[in-house]
């Protein structure tokens, strides 16, 4: 709809506005910047061991001492080694340990990428998607917004291409799906390259928490004998929809996840209470068993 375009650009526009004061009063906007971390030793603090680099920019990377995260995220997917996986968006500020000679980052949220993406490409650029308000009769239908981060450029596409319903299995390509086009401020970043209206994503970084909401409680159902309850589940991962489904016949293999991602299951009313198995990345918040 126009207005979930509207509301992206203007989102956009506010956050590269807003400003924090800081020392002296001193205003910076907030950017997007990817992450680095080299495990450096030093005789004589202050000792960075990470940088930023302004993404979609060929300015210098910036030495950072500590990043001030939001609360109610778990930092040890976030810090020393697993760092090399985010974007953040936020302000540099004085260290608060080393005020005039070390840099802080104040992160105002945090995005964390997939494993078992494609090999990035020299081509490749950082956007984030919207929708236009364009309906069309026919396919592919030219109704999605790319928005070049920190830059903010726009390009019409009609088409976003995902690697990770072929790369790993039993990944839950409804949920994924469900991040590339929002309203609000939970879309995913992809990092592509744009030809003939169709975007191939080599990477998707995923905004931190995820679900950005606590999944909601469900009622305990008193089930007859021979049946069981039974859920389905959303596309924010939480399990929905409970009721009572007559026992089916399951088989008995359990399947086994890629690298970085987690194996969850729930009795499924559509395979009859028998378990529906999904493989999650391993940085999200468990939603259930």
């Amino acid at each position: 709809m126009i207005k979930n375009y509207k509301l992206l650009l203007l989102t956009t526009f506010i956050l590269f506005f807003i400003t924090f004061v800081r020392g002296g009063g001193i205003l910076k906007p907030n950017f997007y910047f990817k992450v680095d971390w080299q495990n450096i030793q030093c005789f004589v603090p202050p000792c960075p061991q990470y940088s930023i680099q302004k993404l979609n920019s060929n300015e210098k990377s910036q030495k950072i001492l500590d990043f001030i995260f939001p609360n109610g995220l778990n930092k040890t997917s976030l810090l020393r080694d697993e760092s090399r996986t985010l974007i953040v968006l936020g302000t540099t500020q004085p260290s608060s340990k080393f005020p005039n000679n070390a840099t802080d980052f104040l992160v105002t949220r945090v995005y964390k990428s997939l494993p078992l993406g494609n090999k990035q490409t020299s081509t490749d650029k950082y956007y984030m998607f919207g929708d236009n308000g364009i309906r069309c009769k026919t396919t592919p239908c030219a109704n999605i917004v790319a928005v070049l981060l920190n830059v903010h450029n726009q390009e019409i596409i009609n088409t976003i291409n995902q690697p990770y319903g072929k790369n790993v299995g039993f990944f839950d390509s409804v949920w994924l799906s469900s991040k590339n086009i929002r309203s609000d401020d939970f879309g995913l970043i992809g990092q592509g390259t744009i030809k003939n209206g169709v975007i191939s994503i080599s990477n998707s970084f995923i905004y931190l928490p995820d679900p950005p909401i606590k999944c909601p409680e469900l009622p305990l159902l008193n089930c007859v004998e021979g049946n069981s309850m039974t859920y389905s589940r959303d596309e924010n991962r939480c399990l929905t929809s409970p009721r009572c489904t007559k026992f089916g016949v399951c088989t008995l293999s359990i399947p086994l996840c890629n690298k970085g991602y987690r194996l969850v299951s729930f009795p499924s009313t559509e395979l009859n209470g028998c378990p529906k198995f999904f493989c999650d990345p391993e940085f999200v918040n468990k939603t259930h068993k």
